[in-house]
């Protein structure tokens, strides 16, 4: 094909090779932005000078799009201003997004993720601890998005002291299952005069102390997995699958791990369970023959039947067993400065508050 200088001008069937470099930072939006070129042969040179702040835009727009950009939105996403990109995909203009989307990564971030902004900015207490946050990433989107509101002005301080919570949540809905409370909002309600750090922790703490003891071994079966109880067999099974197996009989022997021995259907995993102190008992390593990662359909298997049988993943509870271990005076909170990823004089966010 001739082309007139300067001219750029897609390749008829652009699917038949894989996107390159200049748009592996659009990640899960790829398909989408060469669609949008596809039918906008024009908008490829905007692709070129494309900022990080219209990057993460474009991104936000088609997160919340149902399918490709419509013809009436490509354009806007290449040359409108954030204001009219985010009229067009979300009818509105979150209040701090001006000053939070210049604190994200250089890549886009999961679809999800940019929803949970969005929604995270309409609540205060999340997007008052937002704009203080030099990094804004997939995880940290996660967390804020994890902690229930109603905590989320006393808990994010705390990150840095105790090295991240994360999923709290889902620990908190544990406690629930364990007996704590009768629901989860009553559970909740319970943390209604929670006003400083310290507070919650010893809010925390009363109430894992409260908690039955569990059970001193967990149950024989879990769904197709046995209990191997005697060293023996245990010793057995390390030589037999190459790994290091032996160096937990002393844990077994002390009665805070249990092993078990997942073989059906082609799937072999040796599935690791630790007690932690009142919490109970937690499903903590699967892996396969010399250690070998298990495929991601089978862990989900072995993950939800031991789920089922009340041995959740451990990273449910991590948040509430450091909140409980820790012991110490929080520091004054200090205000961080956001460390800014915008390019400078691009006027794209003039529009936003």
């Amino acid at each position: 094909m001739v082309c007139a200088p300067g001219q750029i001008v897609l390749e008829s069937s652009p699917s038949q090779r894989p996107p390159g470099f200049l748009l592996a930072p659009f990640g899960w939006a790829t398909g989408r932005v060469i669609a949008a070129l596809q039918y906008e042969p024009g908008l490829l040179a905007d692709l070129i000078f494309l900022s990080r702040t219209r990057m993460h835009l474009i991104a936000l727009a088609l997160a919340h799009a149902e399918s490709d950009a419509p013809a009436e939105l490509r354009q806007i996403l290449f040359h409108g201003s954030a204001g009219d990109i985010l009229d067009a995909a979300i009818g509105r203009r979150p209040v701090g997004l001006k000053r939070v989307i210049q604190c994200l990564p250089g890549n886009v971030l999961e679809a999800e993720s940019y929803r949970r902004l969005v929604q995270l900015l309409d609540d205060p207490a999340a997007s008052k601890l937002l704009y203080q946050t030099s990094m804004i990433d997939d995880p940290a989107i996660k967390m804020f998005d994890d902690i229930p509101a109603v905590l989320r002005s006393v808990v994010l301080p705390m990150q840095a002291q105790l090295f991240g919570i994360y999923s709290l949540g889902d620990g908190l809905r544990y406690l629930v299952r364990r007996g704590a409370a009768p629901s989860f909002d009553a559970l909740l309600a319970e943390f209604a005069d929670v006003r400083q750090p310290e507070q919650l922790v010893a809010k925390i703490k009363s109430i894992v102390e409260a908690l039955p003891l569990p059970d001193a071994l967990p149950t024989v079966q879990v769904g197709l997995a046995r209990r191997i109880d005697h060293a023996t067999d245990l010793r057995k099974l390390a030589k037999r699958w190459k790994n290091c197996l032996e160096s937990y009989i002393w844990r077994v022997d002390e009665g805070g791990c249990a092993i078990y021995l997942w073989e059906h259907a082609g799937i072999q995993a040796v599935c690791a369970v630790t007690r932690c102190s009142r919490l109970g008992w937690f499903l903590n390593e699967v892996n396969g023959p010399r250690n070998a990662e298990i495929e991601p359909p089978h862990l989900e298997t072995i993950r939800n039947a031991f789920d089922d049988a009340g041995m959740p993943p451990r990273s449910i509870i991590e948040a509430v067993e450091r909140i409980v271990s820790w012991s110490g005076a929080l520091p004054r909170r200090q205000r961080h400065r956001s460390r800014r990823n915008g390019q400078p004089g691009d006027g794209l966010l003039q529009d936003l508050a």
